[in-house]
């Protein structure tokens, strides 16, 4: 029993007429899906900005009002690449090749070995028992993108600084609150050094991320530029600690310029990234108002771990905001691992 609503929930593998193959493949079903639409969401981000849903195939706005609907039993699903078909899906990569080809396999193969996932799909969506090896051949299909996956994954963590900051609009603009900038230490190299402002509350730093697939970077400037993303990291000083929930609620009339908001376990720093394919202006001025809110959210706390708590948080906003346990906010390039573990 749960509380006093009189309901029960019973562990899945509990249900004798449940096949534990089944629920094995729809789990590893659910895990590789709702990664593609991750990675779409952010490389069509990096590449068209606020216009990515119109290169979304097939619209979804049927089930997304449908949802919407319910007003009884809400989602916080927000994000139209949720609640397109796995066929729209994957006919939206086939139609962008270009920004996904550096993590999937040859398009031939990647072509036929889909067919197969889909009708595996298809068959645990309708609740049929399917081919004995459905499983281990799905588990071999997300063996072959492993390493795909994490560099795809691991590329969202590898941001670079611009050098000099005042090169680039965006950077220049905000340069003055990186307690802790970029200084030229001789004619080859760079170095963070300074004195923080002992009444400073917080420092921000901006760094840029480029997509994989971005290969033809201009010099110079970053903003206005397809597959940049700005990453922006603000730092609470002297034991200052976030209310994410208010920040959250403050900022939420400029979260439709950003990719994600991800927020971490002590309340010590946020981060989000912004397509600087937006241009200065509009990257300037959403960087800005979220400077303008910060105080507003900042508290003096000693900081203890609140993972459960921040992730619970997280899990009641949009697809956009990542709690410290998503892999696109902790895995590095250096790292070694396997994504899928499959």
């Amino acid at each position: 029993m749960t509380g006093s609503t009189g309901t029960s929930e019973e562990p899945i593998d509990s249900v004798r007429e449940v096949p534990t193959r089944s629920v094995a493949t729809y789990a590893r079903l659910w895990q590789l899906e709702t990664w593609l639409r991750q990675m779409v969401y952010i490389e069509l981000c990096a590449a068209f900005g606020r216009h990515w849903t119109q290169e979304v195939a097939g619209q979804p706005r049927g089930s997304l009002t449908a949802d919407l609907r319910l007003t009884h039993m809400p989602t916080p699903d927000a994000s139209p690449i949720s609640y397109v078909t796995f066929g729209s899906l994957c006919r939206t990569i086939g139609n962008h090749w270009d920004l996904f080809s550096v993590y999937l396999p040859p398009r031939d193969l990647w072509e036929a070995k889909l067919s197969e996932v889909a009708q595996i799909r298809n068959r645990v969506a309708h609740f049929r028992l399917g081919h004995f090896d459905d499983l281990t051949r799905l588990l071999q299909f997300m063996r072959d993108l492993d390493d795909g996956f994490w560099r795809f994954c691991t590329s969202y963590n590898d941001a670079y600084p611009v050098l000099p900051p005042s090169k680039d609009p965006v950077t220049k603009r905000f340069q003055h609150l990186d307690q802790f900038p970029y200084v030229r230490v001789n004619s080859q190299s760079w170095a963070k050094v300074g004195v923080a402002d002992p009444d400073a509350m917080f420092s921000m730093s901006i760094g840029v991320l480029q997509r994989p697939w971005q290969t033809s970077k201009q010099s110079g400037r970053s903003s206005g530029q397809p597959g940049l993303l700005y990453d922006v990291t603000i730092v609470g000083r002297d034991n200052h600690r976030f209310n994410y929930a208010r920040l959250l609620e403050d900022t939420k009339r400029l979260h439709g310029d950003v990719v994600h908001i991800c927020i971490d376990s002590f309340g010590s720093s946020v981060r989000f990234t912004i397509p600087a394919i937006l241009g200065a202006r509009v990257v300037n001025h959403t960087i800005q108002a979220f400077v303008d809110r910060i105080p507003n959210s900042l508290h003096r706390s000693h900081g203890s771990d609140q993972t459960d708590a921040v992730e619970r948080l997280a899990g009641e906003w949009p697809e956009y905001v990542l709690g410290p346990e998503d892999p696109l906010v902790f895995l590095e390039p250096q790292m070694v691992g396997s994504f899928f573990s499959a």
